[in-house]
């Protein structure tokens, strides 16, 4: 199974950076320019965006919508597959039931609201592509570490102080707890 998704990860890899490279050959022997920043070509939903207030206001909801998009794909969406449509788990409390709609609606509404702006914005502009998959790596980022630290105390988790040691700090309570009270949390 391990020997399975690495060579699907890196398959996909390999396939990124061709199509990457395939594009950028096309484009300088074509000499097609990527324009960036704001510009008179640029519009949005019929808007222009040719202004740098209005380029600081699409980056940052391009930037927002990508945190939630990788919220909504590494927890809602886990948490459907592996509570709600597993069969084998089944519910401790009545209101998880009731929050199953709620977190189902959401995630499928989210969904189709992502689908709506990414169209608009990242066919738009190549800076704006960046900008979404940069916030997106870097959420990744985060989720995994912290789900990294809940799993084991053995993993080191990512280092930095700015972003990561609130995040470290909780895992490492969260360890400390489930140590001394093993039967505190039933999923362990």
């Amino acid at each position: 199974m391990k020997n399975i998704i690495i060579l699907t990860t890196r398959g996909i890899t390999v396939w990124m950076i061709a199509v990457i490279g395939f594009l950028v050959y096309i484009t300088r022997k074509n000499s097609i320019p990527f324009p960036i920043g704001p510009n008179p070509e640029l519009f949005l939903l019929q808007i222009p965006i040719n202004t740098p207030a209005k380029y600081i206001g699409v980056i940052t909801i391009c930037f927002s919508n990508s945190i939630f998009r990788s919220l909504k794909n590494n927890i809602l969406q886990s948490w459907i597959t592996n509570h709600l449509q597993d069969e084998s788990s089944m519910f401790r409390h009545g209101d998880e039931y009731c929050f199953s709609y709620e977190i189902s609606c959401v995630n499928t509404i989210y969904a189709w609201f992502d689908w709506f702006l990414y169209m608009h914005i990242l066919l738009s502009q190549i800076d704006l592509f960046l900008v979404e998959v940069s916030a997106d790596i870097l959420m990744t980022l985060l989720i995994t570490n912290y789900y990294l630290g809940k799993k084991s105390s053995n993993i080191i988790p990512i280092r930095n102080d700015f972003f990561f040691q609130e995040l470290t700090e909780r895992s490492r309570l969260i360890r400390k707890s489930e140590s001394r009270n093993p039967t505190a949390n039933p999923e362990t």
